[in-house]
């Protein structure tokens, strides 16, 4: 039962990372403070991979999001093998700060479980997402969020904290990124994640390998796609 909840906890903060604009989200785990455009969409498509600990397994993934109005973003997400999650981000504070805006957002996910007879909520999450630039090149993302196991009748406490950066090379093709998550229940992680801009502003890739402290030194690693339009 332990190992089921430590391997449920590490993708639903997947899928907490999923539900992102084009800065910061994926690859991470961690979430960013930062919204959809009114009008524009996004779709990502990720394969993740967690190795170690007893529950090696793969999942992917496939999201449409869509900024709704004005702070306000809706994601769908249908995961494999038979998963749905429905997302949100509200921004609540946007102001300007040295290079660039600080953001504080609350996002939010309800996922449902495929199962013989139905379709049952498996998860409900909530996040307090803040995003500050520190300088030119790096941001800072901090999170705080409480995450409602229905399949295990478990509550964590999840957070995480990551810096990433703008862009390398004179084209600011490369955006290098690592992180430290976890919540209450468990060992922390830590994660190394690398964005590729192939078309600036609509089009990424990008990949991450993280691994659990102590104990079983669980692995995750995950490759994905960004699309934006």
């Amino acid at each position: 039962m332990f190992r089921l909840a430590m391997f449920r906890l590490a993708f639903a903060l997947v899928l907490l990372g999923l539900a992102a604009s084009s800065q910061a989200g994926r690859p991470l785990q961690a979430e960013d403070a930062g919204v959809i455009e009114v009008q524009a969409c996004e779709v990502e498509g990720m394969q993740a991979d967690r190795r170690g600990g007893g529950a090696d397994q793969r999942q992917r993934s496939l999201q449409l999001g869509c900024g709704i109005a004005p702070g306000w973003e809706l994601a769908l997400q249908a995961l494999r093998p038979n998963e749905l999650v429905l997302a949100g981000k509200v921004q609540l504070l946007a102001t300007p700060w040295r290079a660039g805006e600080a953001q504080v957002t609350l996002v939010w996910t309800l996922a449902h479980r495929r199962t013989e007879f139905d379709w049952d909520r498996s998860s409900l999450g909530l996040t307090l997402a803040a995003s500050l630039p520190v300088t030119r090149d790096w941001t800072v993302h901090a999170n705080l969020g409480h995450l409602r196991d229905e399949l295990l009748s478990e509550d964590s406490l999840g957070w995480a904290l990551a810096v990433e950066h703008a862009g390398l090379g004179e084209d600011g093709r490369w955006q290098p990124m690592a992180e430290v998550f976890g919540d209450d229940r468990h060992r922390p992680w830590v994660n190394a994640a690398l964005r590729l801009v192939l078309q600036p502003g609509r089009l990424f890739v990008d990949a991450s390998a993280g691994r659990q402290l102590g104990g079983a030194r669980a692995r995750l690693t995950t490759f994905g796609f960004k699309w934006a339009f």
